[in-house]
């Protein structure tokens, strides 16, 4: 408590000794109030009028930015990732068909049926490929230095080589 009188005393004590009690030259010449006699007197043969302001509204110019290095997201990796995966969705319908020719398999895929057809199988396989493609596409397109879009058309592809050594092992068993 001492400690923040003290504090408090030496504070107020300076702001009394900073204050100047002689007023300075230039506070002599400032007037005591706001006047403007001095403006009018010296503007009396010309009239107040009050002109309006143009008002302009600024220019636009539309310039074209830095050119940016447009980047192709179809590139080489994209078509190879592309076509395993297709080809892997091809090799499957087509072993599957091999497979239900001999007898020896039957349909898991309860999208298909038990006994599809060969264009059954392509109509309802292709499109979702299709759809799988478009989606890694959206993925590259959205972050071209990340791998992330490899994963939708990698995991397909992986599947459907893995139904179509299924199929193989199946049909070549029986």
């Amino acid at each position: 408590m001492k400690c923040l009188l003290l504090c408090a005393v030496v504070c107020l004590s300076w702001a009394a000794f900073a204050q100047n009690l002689q007023p300075s030259t230039n506070e002599k010449s400032l007037p005591d109030t706001a006047s403007t006699s001095k403006a009018v007197a010296e503007n009396a043969d010309m009239p107040f009028v009050v002109r309006p302001v143009a008002i302009r509204p600024p220019t636009l110019r539309i310039e074209t930015g830095p050119t940016a290095e447009r980047r192709h997201v179809a590139d080489r990796k994209f078509l190879i990732a592309s076509l395993f995966q297709i080809g892997a969705t091809i090799g499957d319908i087509e072993s599957t068909q091999y497979g239900l020719g001999h007898g020896a398999a039957q349909e898991a895929n309860p999208l298909f049926g038990s006994h599809p057809s060969r264009a059954t199988q392509y109509a309802i396989a292709m499109p979702i490929a299709a759809g799988v493609v478009a989606w890694s596409y959206r993925l590259k397109r959205s972050a071209p230095h990340s791998r992330r879009w490899l994963i939708p058309q990698v995991v397909a592809g992986v599947v459907h080589t893995g139904a179509l050594c299924h199929n193989f092992m199946t049909a070549k068993t029986q």
